[in-house]
């Protein structure tokens, strides 16, 4: 396949736990006054790599090993930086340290890892590493280096699997970092003076710590200047939980056009209602004012979201729109059928056709 000729990255293995070698150079302990810790780490081995996005594979053999560790040395000597990134990132808040070394093991290209800040090492002691390679760098002063080593990033994705851990370095007595060393306190002179008062001895002395836990241990366990302090942590988780609780209740947001579909919908129902005679205009605009949107134009997210309803199918304002529709009015009090009143003259005879007409009206009544 042919070589590509733009910068690419390459995630390397870790085969095997790297042995311990004492670094050349100016290796400090502090970095602008943040602590700085040193790891072996093989960046790449000899073999065919496969991008996986891209697609090109890159050849490495022992003699491309070879010209990329005399390169990245000759970088370094040059004072050309060579920084260790997340994800490959060219931006500053991304570095977390810098390659100081670099060392031919095997088959494998190893890089002297320097990390600032306790921050660095623990992002390094999560993740793996990949390789950046520039295939014609130049740096900043116009020197041609050819095909090189530019940076080590950190990577939770490596394309070869089964990567071992960062190897720490050595100091040059052969010790770990902190191998060796007693526990020490922090303390002033004004605090061992204090300490010393309190325990009635040496606070140098061996026991100097038991003696200190002693006297703790040996206060009432039931001090009340605790009371209060438990009181407080008790009443601050009671309010979070309540606070999740009614948290919870609140509707989601909504999308403008399903506000807007949904205020019309039920505006409509409580329209429908007014003209089956079932609302009267006024309470048809208290209730859209009330459960739709008020004055303001804004809607009423609660009143048209189903989380007030929890148990139902439809929002509240639907909800009562549609028991409106579906509620008939029922006539109070009680109905007379017709009512017929006799023309009859006081005094006068009324003919058989009126009372026809009489005895006819009384049926038609009744029957009404």
């Amino acid at each position: 396949m042919t070589q590509p000729t733009t910068p690419f990255k390459l995630h390397a293995p870790n085969l095997s736990p790297d042995a311990a070698v004492t670094p050349s150079g100016d290796l400090p302990a502090e970095v602008a006054g943040r602590p700085a810790s040193y790891f072996w780490k093989d960046m790449i081995h000899t073999g065919n790599n496969v991008h996986p996005a891209q697609g090109f594979s890159l050849s490495v053999d022992p003699d491309r090993l070879k010209r990329w560790a005399e390169t990245g040395r000759q970088l370094l000597a040059a004072g050309v930086a060579i920084p260790i990134n997340c994800d490959h990132s060219d931006a500053a808040r991304d570095v977390v340290g810098y390659v100081k070394e670099f060392k031919l093991e095997g088959d494998r290209l190893l890089g002297l890892c320097q990390f600032i800040g306790d921050d660095a090492a623990l992002m390094a002691a999560r993740n793996l590493v990949s390789v950046g390679i520039d295939p014609d760098f130049t740096d900043g002063q116009a020197r041609q280096w050819g095909e090189a080593i530019v940076h080590l990033a950190l990577t939770p994705v490596p394309v070869v699997p089964d990567q071992d851990q960062f190897v720490q370095m050595p100091n040059a007595e052969g010790q770990m970092p902190n191998e060796g060393d007693e526990t020490a306190l922090p303390c002033t002179a004004e605090q061992l003076q204090t300490l010393r008062a309190l325990i009635g001895e040496d606070a140098e002395a061996e026991n100097c710590v038991s003696r200190i836990i002693e006297q703790l241990q040996s206060r009432d366990d039931s001090d009340s200047s605790a009371a209060p302090a438990t009181d407080l942590q008790a009443e601050l988780a009671a309010a979070r939980e309540e606070i999740f609780s009614l948290s919870s209740r609140l509707p989601q947001p909504m999308p403008p056009e399903v506000q807007s579909a949904i205020a019309e919908s039920a505006t409509a129902k409580f329209d429908a209602a007014v003209n089956r005679g079932f609302l009267s205009p006024s309470a048809r605009d208290q209730l859209v004012t009330i459960l739709v949107h008020g004055g303001d134009g804004k809607a009423n997210m609660i009143a048209l979201s189903r989380a007030a309803n929890p148990g139902g199918d439809r929002c509240v304002a639907m909800a009562i729109a549609d028991v409106l529709l579906d509620n008939e009015p029922i006539p109070l009090g009680e109905r007379t059928g017709l009512q017929a009143m006799s023309r009859q003259i006081p005094g006068d005879e009324s003919s058989p056709i009126d009372q026809l007409r009489d005895y006819m009206t009384k049926i038609a009544s009744v029957s009404g």
